[in-house]
């Protein structure tokens, strides 16, 4: 019992911390509240990726405070305990060390593993703001372009609605080896529905595109009224890519996106569609919440 707490008394100080974080947000919160309401607005690019890049820095945080923790636990119980008086009362103190720093391994590697999600989200993030910025050189005043759209357990990166139709974009961040010996560790293949990066084969990310687009399809076909075609684009940013076999969805560089869409502006949706459309669109891409 005597160990338990000096265990407790040795957490006081991160305790005392959290407890005044949570005190100071309190206050702020009384002092001033914002202007308007932040589940009334649309999603930004990468909306969803930046909530997952606060939860796993928060877990990788906590982790690695946890096994800070842990790992200080065997040398600071005994000062305490001489300090409160207690060192005659606690036993065999240094037989729960191995707990403590097995205790604190396992903290340690969950907050690498979660560094190690962290990275790949911010790859993500940077990918999307890359996609939007291109999306943003569009100057088509019938063009519009919402991001984050939010499906069942999934979202659709990007959406663009034009009188040509609605492209559902998806957009994958992928990292370039560096291969020693070789002039095309920046180029991608692709053949038929499998992308072929230097390292991997990934024959995923198309057909996920296609179910993503054909989701929106029928979606949109529900609430507007009218039959709503999607098509699908794969867009992976900063890569060249080689087309050896024709895919059912195209896949490209961010650099060719408004390329793409300056051969695809064949009209078939008049003003009228295009505003039903664009107004349940931008009911899917609000955020609902003012969680951030």
């Amino acid at each position: 019992m005597e160990l338990l707490y000096i265990i407790f008394f040795a957490m006081v100080p991160i305790l005392v911390f959290f407890f005044a974080v949570a005190f100071i947000a309190k206050v702020l919160s009384r002092r001033s509240r914002v202007p308007f309401e932040y589940a009334d607005m649309v999603r930004i690019p990468a909306f969803s990726l930046i909530q997952s890049q606060k939860n796993l820095t928060f877990n990788m945080v906590a982790s690695a405070m946890q096994a800070t923790i842990f790992f200080q636990l065997p040398f600071s119980i005994p000062t305490i305990s001489e300090f409160l008086g207690l060192e005659n009362k606690i036993g065999h103190w240094w037989a729960y060390s191995s707990i403590f720093f097995l205790a604190a391994v396992y903290q340690l590697v969950i907050s690498i593993r979660e560094f190690s999600k962290l990275r790949n989200v911010r790859l993500g993030i940077e990918a999307e703001w890359a996609v939007s910025y291109a999306l943003s050189k569009i100057t088509d005043r019938n063009v519009r372009v919402f991001h984050d759209i939010q499906g069942p357990n999934f979202n659709i990166d990007h959406v663009v609605t034009y009188p040509g139709g609605v492209l559902a974009i998806e957009t994958k961040g992928r990292r370039k080896p560096n291969i020693k010996n070789t002039k095309d560790s920046h180029k991608l293949i692709v053949e038929g529905d499998k992308i072929q990066f230097p390292n991997f084969t990934d024959s995923s990310i198309i057909e996920q595109a296609k179910r993503q687009a054909q989701w929106l399809s029928k979606e949109l076909t529900q609430s507007t009224g009218m039959e709503v075609n999607s098509h699908p684009l794969v867009v992976i940013p900063g890569w060249y890519i080689d087309i050896r076999q024709k895919p059912a969805v195209p896949v490209m560089n961010h650099k060719s996106l408004t390329k793409y869409y300056s051969i695809s502006k064949r009209p078939i949706l008049d003003n009228s569609a295009l505003d039903r459309i664009n107004h349940q669109i931008e009911q899917l891409a609000m955020r609902r919440s003012d969680e951030f």
